[in-house]
């Protein structure tokens, strides 16, 4: 009830936010027109420029305004049509930009820094303004120009991403691109984070430092192995001066936040520092029904449990850009993130005959705490030729970080009246993971003729190294002390070595018909040394090449078409290969497999995109032929338990198809969405033995932005996942996120409510069929929650004012004497 009371309070605080502003006046005046005045030879700022924007049918009547300090200014509450912008400074040439068109599908722009020369020359300078799409469909590439929308400030890049077609979650949280992992990169470097640790930096990254967003569905060349695509942000270096904000927030599902962000940026240097914390507790139930078959009879397992979750994420970020010329640009990056957890769940276990009758009970809590951190450093130069197409890049980067998590189990045994039987059993798994990595990946780049034609090649090497180390003990009764169990104890090294190579070309032939192949070798050294345990040391090398084609044809500049072929690999994960077994539960162990092989891929997709005006539309349709999948298996082992593990278990073969859109249905509402349908096949063989299942994998989301004016926004997204997987499938109830915006104060403190699963909490359901069992089980996450966030901008964006008359004669006569 007090949720439902709480949704109505935020449907009548958005009708409030709503009557505050005029809808007359609105409708007639929303654009926005802003951007930075510098000087064209050093980059520094021209503050106090003088800026007259005028309609392009009458010149004459203009509105003035002067550029605050650090070269930035803005207009609001203008009408539609096409707008000529004049910038004039003391002993610069005076600028105008012409054809900046307002109207319903575009009425915010941000043009960035405008460079003005010297006056040597007395006569104006005058640029037609090419306008960037919003969003734009080229080169197999989908980009949101992030940085030509002046409403992108309030946002985050994790809410932006949430606005992007295709991309969705899976039930962990981690990032899904038509439904597989893709590589995520910042301004072209890999971030190489965990889901994590790349969470805690996309939500603390502001979205006024985002030049674009791309989703790559075909990657580039030196990614085109990635079998889940690339997503890459763009950064951009901001204005001249420095900026600060802090946002605090607060949600009613006991969570809580807090981040700073400073960024300064002169003519050669930029900086930027991102620093924060944040806290949450996460609740829910869950329950399964487990049916047993053995050839001569059946037995039931039903268990019913709920949990509690604590987390504290500290993070820091710092950038810093240097272009040493105009040719060679230098980038540090760091980032670190700490988690510090404390989680806890209890479970009843009920044992039942094939007449569904209880023979035995037992109730089990298991409590996990621990502390993981992670520092890592990124270090990039990339030198341009004389034809900024041609660069040579070379990226090297480093991690380190630490993870402890202490289990401890204590399970109580019950008679089928639930009486206690008197007998209990306690355990604890101590288990500590040291992984540091390292990278370095050089990338050249070089236009063959002017047409378009261009080589690309480049080598990497990455090396992983994770020490880890599980001691299990049991608490003997008759002295209270706990005893180590050696078998069930492990210590080993795991190191991983991968090395690529590749080249490719790219031609234009007549027609705007693209032709691109290339191929890459690579080698990946695998090797598990044990200091303590069961299992001798293993060693695994495996060399692959896989090339890459694509032709695309560009009808003209509204509809595009590309057919592409890649071969793809998947390599296993340390938390696949980990053999390490986990007790959470009694009556299902779970271990990796040292032992797995890569995963091999041909994929083959054909897309057709289309965009106009208000509207954009893509669709695709594609078949992969997957080999050695890598999946993990339930199997049934004696005494009614499961264990489940990590396996390569066949080969399957994917159809996939996706459509994704979007409309501006006006100069206020924009609305997008995404569906994305992938049917996995197995051979007859498997279905039979194991009774692996052919099943289809649906993502669909939609989202929405109403903007009734430039200090208030709503904003909306619904998404639904229905996993299928070889043994059944994974299906989500429909998440929701509805929330309301409100500025102040010259759009410095910002204020916004979200209402979070305002009718449903999170739930997956998951149906699992093995050869002699079947399992239902649902897990709830008690997502419903409101939040309020508040944000303050420490420095004024704009210091505009209007010139006066006196003013205007005194600029006139300075410019006279000049």
């Amino acid at each position: 009830m007090k949720g439902y009371l709480l949704f109505l309070l935020f449907t009548g605080l958005t009708f409030m936010l709503t009557a505050q502003t005029n809808p007359g006046k609105v409708k007639r005046q929303v654009g926005i027109i802003m951007g930075n005045v510098l000087d064209a030879k050093s980059g520094k700022a021209l503050g106090f420029a003088s800026v007259d924007l005028s309609r392009a049918a009458d010149t004459i009547k203009k509105i003035h305004a002067t550029a605050d300090k650090n070269g930035s200014f803005e207009f609001t509450g203008l009408s539609f049509g096409y707008y000529r912008l004049s910038i004039d400074a003391v002993g610069f040439r005076k600028t105008n930009l012409d054809s900046i068109h307002l109207r319903a599908e575009r009425y915010d722009f941000n043009l960035g820094d405008i460079k003005l020369n010297d006056a040597a020359v007395a006569l104006d300078e005058i640029v037609v303004y090419a306008e960037k799409p919003l969003i734009e469909n080229k080169d197999d590439k989908i980009t949101y120009n992030v940085g030509e929308s002046a409403l992108s400030s309030g946002s985050s890049a994790s809410e932006l991403l949430k606005n992007m077609p295709l991309v969705n979650n899976d039930p962990d949280g981690k990032i899904l691109l038509k439904g597989k992992e893709p590589k995520i990169l910042i301004d072209d470097k890999p971030t190489d984070l965990t889901a994590q640790q790349l969470q805690d930096l996309l939500e603390s990254m502001p979205g006024s430092s985002i030049e674009k967003i791309e989703i790559m569905t075909s990657p580039p060349p030196q990614y085109a192995t990635e079998t889940g695509g690339v997503i890459n942000i763009v950064t951009k270096k901001g204005r001249i001066g420095w900026m600060g904000k802090v946002t605090a927030s607060a949600g009613t599902r006991n969570e809580g936040s807090f981040a700073g962000n400073a960024s300064y940026r002169n003519k050669q240097w930029s900086f930027n520092v991102n620093a924060g914390e944040v806290s949450s507790t996460v609740t829910g139930n869950n329950y399964s029904r487990r049916q047993n078959m053995y050839k001569d009879s059946s037995n039931y397992l039903y268990t019913t449990g709920d949990y509690k979750n604590k987390n504290q994420r500290p993070n820091f970020r710092f950038q810093a850009d240097y272009d040493l010329n105009k040719r060679g640009i230098f980038n540090f990056s760091y980032q670190g993130n700490l988690n510090i957890y404390d989680n806890v769940s209890h479970t009843t276990y009920e044992n039942l005959n094939r007449a569904k009758k209880l023979y035995k009970a037992s109730h089990r809590t298991n409590g996990s705490d621990g502390t993981g951190y992670n520092h890592g450093i990124n270090i990039s130069y990339t030198h341009r030729g004389k034809n900024p197409a041609a660069f040579v890049r070379f990226i090297a980067s480093g991690n380190i970080g630490k993870n402890n998590n202490d289990l401890n189990y204590f399970q109580q045994f019950l008679n089928p009246n639930y009486r206690p039987t008197g007998i209990d059993s306690t355990q604890a798994q101590l288990f500590d993971t040291y992984n540091r990595s390292g990278s370095i990946r050089l990338d050249y780049h070089k236009p063959l003729r002017s047409n378009g034609d261009n080589f690309s090649t480049g080598a990497t090497f990455q090396q992983y190294d994770s020490h880890n180390s599980l001691n299990t003990s049991f608490l003997r009764k008759s002295d209270s002390v706990f005893v180590p169990n050696e078998l069930l104890s492990n210590d080993f090294w795991l190191r991983q070595g991968i090395f690529t190579v590749r080249a490719g070309f790219s031609f234009l032939f007549p027609g705007q018909i693209r032709f691109s192949a290339g191929a890459q070798a690579e080698h990946t050294h695998t090797m598990f040394n044990f200091v303590k345990g069961n299992i001798a040391d293993i060693t695994n090398n495996y060399w692959n090449v896989l090339p890459n084609i694509t032709i695309r044809k560009e009808f003209n500049r509204m509809l595009n078409t590309s057919l592409t072929y890649r071969s793809t690999i998947r390599r296993p994960g340390i938390g696949e290969m980990n053999p390490n077994i986990t007790y959470s539960d009694p009556y299902n162990t779970r271990f990796g497999n040292p032992y797995l092989q890569p995963s091999l891929s041909d994929n083959f997709n054909w897309m057709l995109g289309w965009i106009r005006g208000k509207y954009y539309i893509n669709t695709s349709i594609g078949y992969n032929k997957v080999r050695d999948v890598i999946n993990s298996i339930r199997t049934l082992a004696g005494g009614g338990k499961t264990q489940t593990t990590w396996l390569n278990i066949a080969d399957r073969q994917e159809y996939d198809a996706s459509i994704f859109g979007g409309l501006t249905v006006s100069r206020m509402f924009r609305i997008n969405g995404s569906i994305v349908y992938t049917y996995n096949q197995y051979s007859d063989k498997e279905k039979k033995m194991y009774r692996y299942r052919d099943g289809g994998t649906f993502l669909a989301s939609i989202n929405y932005t109403f903007t009734p004016s430039n200090v208030l926004n709503f904003e909306g997204n619904a998404r639904f996942n229905n996993f299928a997987d070889p043994q059944g499938r994974s299906r989500s109830s429909l998440n929701m996120n509805l929330g309301v915006q409100r500025k102040f104060f010259d759009r410095r403190l910002v204020v916004s409510m979200n209402v979070i699963d305002p009718f449903t909490t999170q739930e997956y359901t998951t149906y699992t069929y093995g050869p002699n069992f079947n399992i239902e089980s649902i897990n709830s996450s008690h997502s419903r929650n409101y939040r309020v966030t508040v944000s303050y901008q420490l420095n004024k964006v704009v210091q505009k004012s209007v010139m006066s008359d006196k003013q205007k004669q005194t600029m006139l006569d300075k410019l006279k004497k000049k």
